[in-house]
């Protein structure tokens, strides 16, 4: 039977020796295989239930303000623009910007802030007097010392008095913007500088939503698709396709699959289910022994079975679904490996962009949905349809890959289409062409 045969090629390559041995090893190395020492506990009254990101004025405010002060006196502003660390420094234009931005927080001019170029900005401490206020219109304030140029003169940087939060937030993006995007003062993180103690009734009610919405074990099946997506399933089932549609090339057996009966749909989709049915198979059974580690902690509890293989299929297939796809198509297209840089570079940028994600980062085009906690349980809650949103778009977008790679294959089978000749004379040509430039 054509399956097994193409599933026997996958399993007995070298490619499927290094993606099981990366398999289990990466999560043993992340300690996410046995889960039988991290039980959740039910919160008790007078603990210390740790903190939290909330968006709260009363502190987001100075210490977003303090941040972007120290900065500023530096002139050395750290941004992520797509996930990669970026150290930006402005110039004297943009500083006098930044500048005008600060004044309109702190009623200091730009003349005087200027002044604190090339300071390390540890002498000057942001503080709240009155603290937070709400207006009739819905909005908060913050009232801080009226005094500002005394209090320049005494080292401090403080917002001015009634700081509205609309307009605080308008202040930072525009800060994100001079900076080149990418920073903690976009108004979409502006939450990470709200850190809060989580109180008991907070702990409670989200100790509850585990017990309830996730019965438990799907919080382990989460974070363990975390792990094993980002680590694995996202990138290593390219190397998969790549080594079984190479095979035939390398054994010189293409001129006789041509001429075989099997139609170019049968033969491609056969082998991509192959290539998923070998990546899949092993992964529920991790995804099982992780989650067979927490059944003995909860007894009496209705615990969820399933959860597993919810997100073995649901959160990661996708993945393997469309890295496998740009294996088998750019493989078919160019007979040659390029997939593998390809789908590298994607996933490279990707698990850098889900830095900023990592307690529920579902975006629409995320090759790893992030979740990297056995809490949070409302962050999947309120994303769930973004989640789902994109593990759909995903698994169609590999399904017309793969349709593309039956209609490649098909004209090469018909000798109107020889991508490897293709390749060699554009990289020949551009050899020649650097040549004649030499001479």
């Amino acid at each position: 039977m054509l399956f097994f045969r193409e599933l026997k090629k996958v399993v007995f390559s070298v490619a499927f020796a290094i993606f099981a041995v990366a398999l289990v090893a990466m999560p043993v190395s992340q300690d996410v295989l046995d889960f039988s020492d991290r039980k959740i506990e039910q919160p008790q009254p007078g603990q210390d239930y740790g903190v939290q990101n909330k968006e709260a004025p009363e502190v987001i405010m100075p210490a977003a303000l303090d941040t972007l002060a120290r900065a500023f006196c530096q002139n050395s502003y750290v941004t992520y623009p797509i996930g990669f660390y970026k150290n930006v420094k402005l110039d004297s234009a943009k500083q006098r910007e930044m500048a005008d931005i600060l004044s309109a927080l702190t009623g200091l001019s730009a003349e005087e802030l200027l002044a604190l170029n090339g300071q390390d900005g540890q002498g000057y401490a942001i503080g709240t007097d009155d603290g937070l206020s709400v207006q009739q219109d819905g909005g908060f304030s913050v009232t801080m010392p009226s005094d500002a140029q005394a209090g320049a003169q005494a080292g401090r940087i403080s917002l001015k008095e009634s700081v509205d939060y609309a307009f605080f937030k308008d202040c930072m993006e525009r800060a994100d913007r001079l900076v080149g995007g990418g920073s903690d003062y976009a108004p979409e993180k502006l939450a990470r500088f709200g850190v809060v103690p989580l109180t008991y009734e907070e702990a409670a009610a989200q100790y509850e939503r585990t017990k309830q919405t996730d019965h438990f074990t799907g919080a382990y099946a989460r974070l363990f698709s975390d792990y094993l997506l980002v680590g694995v399933l996202s990138v290593l089932p390219v190397f998969l396709s790549v080594a079984l549609c190479l095979r035939d090339k390398r054994a010189r057996m293409n001129g006789l699959l041509y001429t075989r009966r099997a139609s170019s749909a049968r033969l491609i989709f056969t082998r991509y289910a192959a290539v998923l049915t070998a990546v899949m198979l092993p992964t529920i059974l991790l995804f099982y022994l992780s989650n067979l580690s927490v059944w003995g902690l909860y007894p009496g509890e209705a615990l969820d079975y399933l959860a597993p293989l919810k997100y073995a299929l649901g959160w990661g297939l996708p993945s393997v679904m469309i890295s496998s796809a740009v294996g088998m198509f750019f493989t078919e297209l160019t007979d040659t490996p390029i997939a593998v840089a390809i789908q590298g570079l994607w996933w490279f940028v990707d698990i850098n962009l889900g830095l900023t994600e990592m307690q529920g980062g579902y975006s629409l085009f995320r090759l790893s949905p992030r979740h990297n906690s056995l809490r949070h349980t409302q962050n999947f809650i309120d994303g769930f349809g973004s989640l789902a949103a994109n593990r759909i778009l995903f698994a169609a977008l590999a399904l017309l890959l793969v349709a593309a790679t039956v209609l490649v294959y098909e004209q090469k089978r018909r000798g109107r289409l020889d991508g490897y000749g293709k390749c060699k004379r554009f990289f020949a040509g551009l050899a020649h062409r650097k040549e004649q430039s030499a001479a």
